[in-house]
């Protein structure tokens, strides 16, 4: 978690990142099953290309075992 910024997802999306743009949208699967649809907020330029989350979601919306989707 990113204080005024939101959540950052780790590790990030390596060499899939071609894949995904800012806007994107994510499905979220928790370990419980439960789902929560959000969007890609930005993307870092680092070997690992973490994905920052839509501002809404907090640290808890994304527990530790979260599956993430790209839903396009």
């Amino acid at each position: 978690m990113i204080t005024g910024r939101g959540v950052v997802l780790m590790p990030g999306l390596g060499e899939n990142a071609h894949y995904v743009k800012t806007g994107s949208k994510l499905r979220l699967v928790r370990p419980d099953k439960s789902e929560m649809q959000t969007t890609i907020q930005g993307i870092t330029f680092n070997d690992q290309h973490d994905i920052l989350l839509a501002p809404e979601v907090t640290k808890e919306d994304v527990p530790i075992g979260t599956e993430v989707w790209l839903k396009e």
